[in-house]
């Protein structure tokens, strides 16, 4: 790795020595503490600093004094007495230059450790490339998960935060609801679903589930095509669609087929003509919305975080809500120790990386998932939570969970029912219901009934 880097790399000893010296002095107090545990070992240069650090913040965590002789004995406990020079190594470096604020040389010196850490980074790529090491997209990736959390560092390390600032931010932010100049979420177009859920909430993962061919791309798309129409003098939210399964071509159609209710089928086959004046129309409201779909088959949660921050950065427009379709297709990293053990913990660790990236994004997440067998053995066929395929990890991280319930496929002599519920059977933050829907398969569209709410227990 020496090679690949440059001579100079980003630092500054005399920072990391002030610093020691001021947190190390009598009188420090709770300034010192509160600097101390913004940074991290690795984040200074010199090995004697290190050291120094290390049995400082040994001392703080256990509420002991802190003095060049407490110091020597934490030193010595840890066998690091000689890196300083013995004690009156220890000594000399604490008579360095003492400040008033040592935050400020807190932030300076993570800050540098950042741009070290960066300059690594580039190093890694650049000998990986030149040395062929593993595939353009897996570098790639591995990259941009990298860059995605030392961009995330700083937003993670929050600590304890008092009351009057968690009021404060809440408090700002109902008043810019109030004000309707912040959606209280992202809402979907059906009425009653929206006010259950208030629309889906910033960090939120969302999971909608259903066997096979009962509807889940249909009813997902319905969501897409209706958060990103333009409501109430509001324009509409930007979506991003990952489908893992259908072509972006297919993905269009279906949306196409919901916008102008012409037949699917007529679309697919050019039979649409005598409707091809309102199909072009649909296509050119269609076109206007802030929507972007991603058909790529095999595609991991870092690559889906790389295109969300590579949208962000290309437009005006950040990505304001993910669906994927669908869960079980996902693709584990190739440095994933999930890609090596069962299916359950592959897909957990996928489900956990997908509830992480909602929350460190603030936008929901929709993922679409498979049933288990279990669901059509059981009378009735309704789906409850232990249905969710191959791992309990998928209901304990998701924020709700929804089921599309319909009637089993009929028999050749019998005409299928349109009849669905949508059954909302965990809801972190509000109530579980099941809301009456009625299919239309041939516009591959999904709409409420009129009938009530039920409660779901």
């Amino acid at each position: 790795m020496a090679d690949w880097l440059p001579e100079r790399l980003p630092e500054d000893i005399d920072a990391e020595r002030a610093f020691l010296a001021t947190c190390c002095a009598p009188g420090a107090g709770f300034a010192a503490s509160e600097a101390v545990f913004a940074l991290a070992e690795e984040d200074f240069v010199h090995p004697a600093h290190r050291a120094v650090f290390r049995a400082l913040r040994t001392l703080i965590e256990a509420q002991v004094e802190v003095n060049s002789l407490t110091l020597k004995d934490a030193l010595d406990q840890d066998d690091s007495l000689n890196k300083v020079g013995g004690y009156p190594g220890l000594v000399e470096l604490l008579a360095g230059e003492d400040v008033e604020r040592p935050q400020v040389l807190a932030d300076l010196i993570r800050r540098k450790a950042k741009l070290r850490r960066l300059v690594h980074l580039g190093a890694q790529l650049v000998r990986q490339a030149a040395e062929e090491d593993e595939p353009p997209e897996v570098l790639v990736d591995q990259t941009a998960q990298s860059l995605f959390h030392l961009a995330q560092g700083d937003a993670k390390a929050k600590g304890l935060l008092p009351i009057q600032t968690v009021a404060d931010d809440a408090m700002e932010r109902l008043h810019e609801r109030l004000e309707g100049r912040l959606s209280p979420g992202v809402r979907v177009g059906f009425s009653r679903f929206d006010e259950l859920t208030q629309g889906f909430q910033p960090g939120n993962l969302i999971v909608l589930a259903a066997r096979p061919g009962i509807g889940k791309t249909a009813l997902a798309l319905n969501w897409v095509l209706r958060a990103a129409q333009e409501r109430d003098g509001r324009p509409g939210h930007c979506g991003a669609f990952f489908s893992l399964e259908m072509s972006h071509e297919e993905v269009f159609l279906r949306l196409l087929a919901a916008q102008s209710q012409t037949n699917m089928k007529d679309l697919q086959s050019g039979r649409a003509t005598g409707r091809l004046d309102h199909v072009m129309r649909s296509r050119d409201e269609l076109v206007q919305m802030p929507l972007f779909i991603c058909d790529q088959a095999s595609i991991t949660v870092p690559q889906i975080q790389n295109m969300i921050v590579k949208q962000g950065s290309q437009s005006n427009r950040r990505v304001e809500f993910v669906l994927i379709d669908y869960l079980q297709l996902l693709s584990s990293p190739e440095n994933s120790r999930g890609a090596k053990q069962n299916e359950a913990v592959r897909i957990g660790e996928i489900s956990r990386g997908l509830k992480l990236m909602a929350k460190d994004f603030g936008i929901p997440v929709v993922v679409l998932s498979q049933l288990n067998r279990e669901v059509e053995h059981r009378t009735g066929g309704r789906p409850q939570l232990s249905d969710l395929r191959d791992s309990g990890a998928i209901e304990q991280d998701a924020d709700m969970v929804a089921f599309i319930h319909r009637k089993m496929i009929p028999s050749a002599n019998e005409e299928p029912d349109p009849s669905a519920e949508l059954i909302v059977a965990k809801h972190r933050n509000g109530p579980t219901a099941i809301i009456q829907l009625h299919f239309q398969g041939e516009y591959a569209m999904y709409r409420e009934m009129v009938r009530e709410t039920s409660s779901y227990a």
